[in-house]
């Protein structure tokens, strides 16, 4: 078993953290022009970075089990991780559903699409698939082969949300990155000065951007979701078709680029409750969109900026406190329930299939 590295689970902290603040925002960026840049900001990758980071964890998990189980190869589809996966997908769906319902949103439901957040967990269990189906093949072919896919895939309106493919293969490329890459060498780069010095440049001039003009460049946030077909984004952009595989790329290069900073200046060290947190993730994605829900349903935000005078920062920080005190209750161990149940309902499942067997 290989030391567990506490920089990941740091990552995935903060982009939690900022999963959460990102959901809370989106329903109140029309008038606050703080809001609106740290919203925009926070989706130019937060999404790919934790898809990045999954497949990293993907390859980290595998190669494990090749270790205990003295494996030169992934040979076998691990379906008690898809079966996990799809149960937790379809218990955060009817989850969501009954609590949209109950507080008067009565959202439609549909078994074989999804828009909203349990999206993730529909492709990583794809990304399952996927990585079983390819595993053979040469690295470069699948990596330029995604890319290409990502790139084209916007012409094809039909896709959309249906099993959740435009994200599944939208993002895939960011995935395959993270498996393909070496952990414990990219754990080694991020620890050079000069790295950090850029990552932190980086990182600056990102915010400067996102700060400067978020009413002009907000538009944008629509890019990085990665279900959006070019067709629709010609709404905001005009006739981009001709061009739009290579803005799509140029989108994913800016993720990537992002994601690395991010990366690389988080420490790599135990942090005690944060890296408890960054372990804990499933738990707060199942349980923070229904207080978004809410927030939203009973128009906290629009009184609270009555209440403080109109002020946009204090609505800054009031969404940044907010997400952090959702971030922090939700990662508590109590909360595991029922995510964490419904991802091991898999094992269990398969279990049972193995003893009827023998």
């Amino acid at each position: 078993m290989k030391e567990r590295i506490y920089k990941y689970d740091n990552v995935k902290a903060l982009l939690i953290f900022l999963v959460v603040v990102g959901h809370l925002t989106t329903d109140y960026v029309t008038g606050n022009y703080s809001v609106r840049a740290l919203t925009l900001w926070i989706y130019s990758f937060h999404m790919p970075a934790f898809i990045f980071v999954s497949g990293l964890m993907h390859k980290r998990y595998i190669t494990n089990e090749q270790a205990t189980l003295g494996m030169k190869g992934n040979t076998k589809l691990r379906w008690d991780k898809v079966i996990g996966f799809l149960l937790c997908a379809y218990g955060l769906k009817i989850f969501l559903q009954v609590f949209r319902t109950a507080i008067g949103q009565h959202p439609n439901f549909y078994w074989f699409q999804e828009p909203g957040i349990p999206w993730y967990l529909f492709v990583m269990a794809e990304y399952e698939i996927i990585l079983y189906i390819i595993r053979k093949y040469n690295w470069k072919v699948m990596l330029i082969g995604a890319f290409a896919l990502s790139a084209v895939i916007g012409y094809f309106p039909q896709v959309g949300d249906t099993l959740c493919l435009s994200r599944c293969i939208n993002f895939l490329p960011l995935y395959l990155i993270g498996y393909y890459l070496d952990t414990n060498k990219l754990t080694e780069f991020c620890e050079k000065k000069w790295a950090k010095v850029t990552a932190w440049i980086v990182i600056a001039i990102s915010l400067a951007v996102c700060f400067y003009d978020p009413y002009t460049l907000y538009k944008f946030r629509k890019w990085f979701t990665g279900r959006r077909s070019y067709e629709f984004l010609s709404d905001f952009f005009g006739n981009i078709t001709p061009y739009a595989w290579a803005i799509r790329l140029g989108i994913w290069a800016i993720a990537i680029v992002l994601t690395l900073a991010i990366i690389i200046v988080i420490p790599n060290r135990k942090m005690g409750y944060i890296s408890q947190i960054g372990s804990n993730t499933l738990n707060i994605y199942f349980w923070h969109r229904p207080i978004c829900y809410w927030i939203n349903g009973m128009a906290v935000y629009p009184a609270l900026v009555s209440f403080c005078g109109g002020s946009e920062a204090l609505g800054l920080v009031f969404f940044v406190l907010l997400g952090l005190a959702m971030t922090v209750l939700f990662g508590l161990n109590i909360f595991k329930h029922p995510g964490n149940d419904l991802t091991g309902l898999g094992a269990k499942i398969m279990n049972i299939g193995k003893k009827k067997e023998a």
